[in-house]
């Protein structure tokens, strides 16, 4: 009877696959993530902000950044609270927490952003608003600073890679980016940091040629 017991989960871990296998398993709330983590740890020395690329050296006007937005994650896994999400795709609170995804942003510009996905403009219909540092938005997308592009691109790859969220039309343009900003010493630097918080690399930053093998699917 004991070795029934034990055989059941191990027959559930068969059959049941991992939603998040090539993503984080160690970080689960978002707010532990950022506070113990993201500031104390990835940015301990400080570092430069998203939109702007300005040095900073504390978490003052600042905050932490999904680049792949969190209303953008519970549109992909069709769920619109953390609970539903939680309950429909345990993998949820990993991918809100993964450290890869989270970047030091300007604070009032992160807030004008409203959570949009990142893209270009140049076709938009609708006059964008300028956030300043060269970062312009319409309500439901928004296009960052030349220098901010290549980090955004990885952060959105790695999270299909990670997570199997979607790409969707963007494929081409986040390609685009990542080989106008390619990787710097600190991304590698920061890579290095995440991955011994939360035992993940991003491959897109230790071999950037990855990118070319993106499909969107």
């Amino acid at each position: 009877m004991r070795i029934f017991a034990l055989l059941i989960p191990a027959l559930a871990a068969v059959l049941t696959p991992s939603v998040h296998a090539r993503g984080q398993d160690v970080l689960s709330d978002p707010e532990t993530a950022i506070s113990k983590h993201f500031w104390p740890e990835v940015y301990a020395e400080g570092g430069t902000t998203l939109y702007c690329t300005t040095p900073f050296s504390g978490a003052d006007n600042l905050k932490a950044a999904h680049l792949y937005s969190v209303k953008q994650i519970k549109n992909a896994l069709e769920c619109m609270t953390d609970s539903q999400c939680t309950v429909k795709t345990p993998a949820y609170m990993y991918m809100v927490s993964d450290l890869h995804n989270l970047y030091p942003a300007e604070a009032d510009i992160e807030t004008k952003r409203r959570q949009a996905a990142f893209g270009s403009l140049a076709n938009s219909a609708r006059m964008p608003n300028d956030l300043g540092c060269n970062t312009q938005a319409t309500f439901h997308l928004i296009e960052p600073s030349a220098e901010a592009k290549g980090n955004i691109a990885r952060a959105y790859f790695y999270m299909h890679h990670a997570y199997r969220l979607p790409l969707g039309a963007e494929l081409a343009l986040l390609k685009k980016w990542h080989e106008d900003d390619p990787v710097d010493a600190a991304e590698l630097a920061r890579n290095d940091k995440i991955a011994a918080i939360q035992g993940t690399r991003n491959p897109f930053i230790d071999d950037p040629k990855l990118a070319d093998t993106l499909t969107g699917n």
